[in-house]
């Protein structure tokens, strides 16, 4: 008998897989910032959290409703404190020292947005947190820092998420009928309110995901990464530093396991050749100029015209200039 000395999670796999025609929208907390990175890495078409990180689903939701309405913002939705503009929608990313120059950024992210979130096949959200700040009425997605005097801390319930995110999902596909949706809550611990109160917000975010799945079977897919860091990876050497966030290593494991479920055999083998190329891309020769390397150049963008031909989606205008050196 083999011993066994960890409990693997299993994971479904996802009924619809994902190849390089698809575009995918991904939008949460930092686990999103992981995957996403590395599906633009393997060169997917991929738009990853395009008003920055957002932690809880109310101001995920809030920002998809904008997207889907193409509500540009305007001067009431900024803030001015020292002389740099903000705004409670966004990441402190679109801080800007003038109003104008903050709009101009934070529109052109919407159009762009909008546009890739009408034609996307799969949305990835991330919930990290059930617990929101209001200002008055309103969710905030950052309090950039200002006196939490100004804010009310409340947890969302799981019911209030269920409602708004039926709601929302309904909106999505009245829009893109073919969408799926994949849940996943955010293996990062948010450990201000101790052990216990992270795990009661992640309680509530799990039960709430499970009953959107419940209820919509044949259009939401949850994807088990807090159940992956937690159970099948319970060592801390899986730990960055602050002993909340995941690891190197954790982060790689956890995008096996992501390609296992999503991605069938042969777009697995694809991603290996397009990794391959963008590694020769990225190669720095001794001497430029020499034979072999002159070779080198010429077998890898041969490679290359070859993968545009078979699958034009992908994208290796940055590994072609930096191959012919343009």
């Amino acid at each position: 008998m083999v011993m066994q000395f960890r409990t693997e999670v299993q994971v479904p796999p996802f009924d619809r897989k994902i190849s390089y025609e698809d575009t995918l929208f991904l939008m949460g907390s930092c686990f999103v910032e992981n995957m996403g990175r590395q599906l633009q890495d393997f060169k997917f078409r991929a738009e990853v959290n395009p008003f920055g990180v957002l932690f809880n689903p109310e101001s995920i939701r809030l920002a998809l409703l904008r997207m889907m309405e193409d509500r540009t913002f305007d001067s009431s939705d900024l803030f001015e404190k020292d002389g740099v503009w903000n705004s409670f929608s966004l990441h402190s990313g679109f801080a800007s020292l003038s109003a104008d120059d903050f709009l101009e950024k934070a529109n052109g992210a919407l159009r762009r947005a909008s546009s890739s979130l009408a034609k996307s096949d799969v949305l990835f959200v991330t919930w990290g947190t059930a617990w929101v700040y209001r200002l008055g009425s309103d969710v905030v997605a950052n309090c950039h820092k200002q006196p939490s005097a100004m804010f009310c801390r409340e947890r969302l319930s799981v019911e209030s998420i269920v409602a708004s995110y039926s709601d929302l999902l309904s909106k999505l596909c009245e829009r893109n009928e073919a969408l799926k949706l994949v849940l996943t809550v955010s293996p990062i611990r948010h450990w201000r309110d101790g052990a216990h109160g992270n795990q009661l917000s992640k309680s509530v975010l799990l039960l709430a995901a499970d009953e959107l799945v419940r209820r919509f079977p044949d259009k939401v897919f949850y994807f088990p990464s807090y159940e992956i860091m937690m159970d099948d990876l319970r060592d801390y050497r899986f730990y960055a530093s602050d002993m909340l966030h995941p690891g190197e290593q954790a982060i790689e494991y956890l995008w096996e396991r992501f390609s296992e479920c999503f991605f069938s055999e042969k777009t697995r083998g694809l991603m290996g050749e397009v990794e391959r190329i963008v590694r020769a891309a990225s190669h720095r020769p001794f001497n430029p100029d020499s034979l072999p390397h002159r070779r080198f150049v010429e077998q890898t963008l041969a490679k290359v015209a070859l993968l545009e031909s078979e699958y034009p989606s992908i994208d290796f205008r940055a590994e072609r200039q930096a191959l012919s050196g343009e």
